[in-house]
Formats: structure tokens, sequence, C-alpha cells
């Protein structure tokens, strides 16, 4: 039996692993069948749905089986490379990086057209493809009717949209010049993969394509019996099943939604990034105990859902923390709050210019990439929601253990918010004592107490200010509390 784990967890299958990627035998080929007869597919789903994993681990080896010609998948998004400070087209230039794999110098590439590139594109292996200059004319004397149709496949397609907004002028350029190099060259079929909340922004450009871009495939998220399989067939195939009802009880609890009256019911759809994590977790926990089905007993016991979708929340929280400097009390009461109701069903918050009710943009992004948050998009404006209901009640519990192991100043400020400031939960008197550690008798050394106590009340109120200002819920000092604070800090005072 391997010990290598068959899951992957929340990241993207590689065309190494398609002998762990299950449920969409039928999503594969019904796409390949459509990048067969016809030459442009737009490829659409769900973030977090699995389009590029299926690409890697389905399509493309697919089609190479076919004799097709796929080309290295391209990306139209990115930045300009250090020592490049023009180009004609932004998003062509950025494909002809991904297409050319660093073989030519980007110089080169600056003010080529897609059409030219295509046309001096060439490759000795069907892998590796670098751009010849010249290529065209020796490739054209030896061609012949046999010659393998070619696909280029360009993933994460969105970005024609989301990158560069300031050089939206470019955008209808680069669909023209995708149009020119597929009328150049008849044996060149295209597909443009992207999130589904983008469909909408492609309709503007549709008519500077032949066809219009009418083909067009739609992957739905797993249903319960491709989800089964996702869950099952990786384990068996890697020595380990589960035991009978095992694999259809986790499946169905991945599937567990909120109902409108407040219980929990199964829903249609499994998420394959919750599936993948769940499923990783577990077999983490059972790889080194002896050969055998996966049985109930393993599921309460190393199976937990909810203790695996409070880890992946975690991770993707810890991960936005360290790249963005976001304060993590504040993150982690922004879900809690904005995106959780209190009747604890999952919330919507609307994207401003800068923020999205009060958190940065920027750590937005980041979580919704990391697939905690799914966008929506409604009359031009961007709405964001929790990725699925199943992670409502893992939220709220890794934040209770979170809460749990902080400050207790942290804890208390905390407690005065959730309910609703009030003054029978500001410290009292016994309870600020209780917070000082090794205080001098006043009768020992009075004139050290009184520096001490000083410097103590600059440090608190200035460390709860800071708490408070992070929650988000800062205002004026209720005097009862100011009151205790100096009445123990300065016994006798008029302060």
């Amino acid at each position: 039996m391997s010990m290598e784990n068959p899951y992957v967890g929340p990241r993207t299958f590689d065309a190494r692993e398609a002998d762990r990627y299950y449920g969409r035998d039928k999503e594969a080929l019904e796409l390949y069948h459509q990048m067969v007869s016809q030459r442009l597919v737009l490829f659409y789903a769900q973030s977090g749905a699995g389009k590029s994993s299926l690409l890697r681990t389905r399509l493309i080896p697919r089609l190479r089986e076919e004799g097709f010609a796929v080309l290295p998948t391209g990306r139209v998004g990115g930045r300009l490379l250090e020592g490049i400070d023009e180009v004609d087209n932004i998003y062509v230039f950025n494909l002809l990086l991904r297409l050319d794999q660093g073989r030519t110098p980007p110089t080169q590439l600056t003010h080529l057209s897609l059409a030219d590139f295509m046309a001096d594109l060439s490759s000795e292996d069907g892998i590796h493809y670098t751009y010849r200059p010249g290529s065209a004319e020796a490739e054209e004397e030896e061609a012949d009717e046999d010659f393998p149709m070619h696909v280029l496949l360009i993933d994460q397609f969105e970005e024609v949209v989301t990158n560069h907004p300031e050089r939206w002028q470019e955008r209808a350029a680069f669909f023209q010049q995708l149009n020119e190099a597929m009328a150049r060259d008849t044996r060149l079929s295209v597909l443009l993969c992207f999130r589904e909340d983008y469909l909408a922004a492609m309709d503007p450009f549709a008519p500077l394509m032949a066809g219009r871009m009418r083909t067009q495939y739609y992957m739905q998220r797993l249903s319960r019996e491709a989800a089964l399989e996702a869950v099952s067939k990786p384990a068996a195939a890697f020595g380990r099943p589960f035991a009978p009802g095992c694999a259809e009880r986790l499946t169905d609890q991945l599937r567990e939604i909120r109902t409108e009256e407040g219980g929990v019911g199964l829903g249609q759809f499994v998420e394959p990034v919750q599936l993948q994590v769940v499923c990783y977790r577990l077999w983490e926990n059972l790889k080194d105990r002896p050969p055998g089905p996966i049985t109930e007993a393993d599921l309460d016991q190393a199976g937990d859902v909810d203790g695996a979708l409070s880890g992946f929340y975690n991770a993707a929280l810890n991960a936005a923390v360290t790249q963005t400097g976001v304060d993590e009390l504040t993150l982690r009461n922004w879900f809690e709050k904005k995106l959780i109701t209190a009747t604890g069903a999952r919330g919507t918050v609307h994207q401003g210019p800068q923020l999205t009710e009060g958190l940065s943009n920027e750590v937005v992004t980041l979580l919704a990439d990391r697939f905690l948050l799914r966008p929506e998009y409604r009359a031009g404006e961007t709405w964001y929601e929790l990725i699925h209901d199943r992670m409502i009640d893992p939220i709220l519990a890794a934040n209770r253990r979170w809460l749990q192991q902080q400050d207790p100043l942290v804890q208390a400020a905390h407690a005065w918010h959730e309910n609703a400031q009030s003054s029978a939960h500001l410290l009292a008197d016994r309870q600020l004592r209780a917070l000082n550690i090794a205080l001098p008798h006043e009768e020992e050394a009075p004139v050290q107490t009184h520096l001490w106590r000083y410097i103590a009340l600059v440090g608190l109120l200035g460390l709860v200010g800071f708490i408070l200002a992070h929650l988000g819920f800062l205002g004026d000092t209720p005097q009862g509390w100011a009151s205790a604070v100096i009445e123990f800090l300065f016994p006798g005072s008029d302060l």
C-alpha cells in the first residue's frame, strides 16, 4: 500500500496526478467533443470548481493522444518585466511570454502581433515551443494536409478584464489579434477558460470574433455521484478503500447546507476544494495506521469535517495576515459579523473602491484566491459571500478557539463589543487588579508604586485603545470604565 497521499488538498491538480483525479469524466468528454468540432470554445465554471485541474489531467492528455499539438497553456495577466518600458499590447505580450516559455529575449516580443508570433512558433517535441523568426517560410514548404491541428488554451482568461484596468483600450485589440491569428492559421483552435462571474464581461468583445463566441461549455460543481467518486476512488487506488457506507457518509457531510428555517439539509453540490481538504487531512491522520479499510470509527476519530475546514480557514487567515499585515482579530471579526448573519446564514458584502465592508480589497482578493470567498457580480458591482454554507460552523468554532488563547484584555474587549458595549462588561476594579502581575505593596514602595501605576495606566489605555480600534468600534471612552481604571491606578486621586 502506498503511503503517499492520493488527495491534493486545496491546490490545483498537476498533469502527473491524473490517476488521482476523479468525478469529471463526463465533463472531460463533452469538452473534448466541443474542441474537436469547434475552433473557439469558452469554458467557464465557478471559482474552485476545478477548471484548471480538468485541463491538466483530462483534456490536454486526451487531445495529445488523439494527435493534436497542444501549445503551452497561456495566460494574459502579468506585470511588465524589469527593463521593459513599453509594449504594443500588454495582454498579447503576456501571452507570448507564456507560449515561448522564456526562450526568446522579451525585448523581441514587445511589438510583435499574435498572428506573426504564432506563424513562427515551432517545436521539436510537441511540448516545448520557441519563437524562431523566419521558420514559417521553411515550414510552409514542408507542410502538407496531414499537419496536425494545434490547440491554444488560455487559462484564467478573466485576467483580460481584471488586469491592467488602465490599459482597457487594449482589450478589444487583443480579441482582434486573436481573431486574426485564427483566420491566418486555419489549423488553430482556441479554448478560453475563465470564472463564470466574467461571462457577461466577454459579451462586448463577441462581435470581434468569427462565430461571435457562441460555443460555450459550463461545468457545474461536483454532484453527489461525482463527489462520491472523487472521495472513494483515490483511496481505493492507493490501497486504503472506504468501508461500505463510509464514503457516502463523508460525501453527505460535505453537502450539508443551512435551510431557511435554520436547520441543516443536503445540497445538490459539493465544493471540490473542500472535498480535497477534508480527504487530504483524513488520509494524513490515517497513513501511519496498519493497512485496512477506512471505517466509521476512522471517520469519527480522524475524519472530522469541521476540524479540517477550520484548519483550512485558519491557514487562509494566517496567509492573509502574513502577506498583508492585516490584524487577525479584525479579520476574524469581519468573517463572523459581516459574512455570517445573526441567524447563522451566509451574508453578502459589497466591494467598494478601496474597502469591502471595512476590509481592504487586497485582503479580500487574497481570501477569494484561497477559496474562502466567492465573488458575485450584480449590475456591474462585486459582492462577496462565503464559498459554501458548510464553512459557517467551522469558522465560528475556529474563532472561539482562537479567542480563548488570546490575552484577557483581548477577550474582554471582544466581550464588550459582543454585548453592545454594555457597561456591565467593562473591567471592574477587581478584574483590573487581577491583570496586574507582581504589583508592589504601597507601604513598601509608595513612590515606585505610583510611578508603576502611571506607566501601567498609559500602557493599559494604549493597548485597549489599539484593540478597540482594530475591532472597529472605538468611540468615546465610557466614563465609568475610565473612572474605574484611574481609581485603581491612583487611589484617592482627583484625576
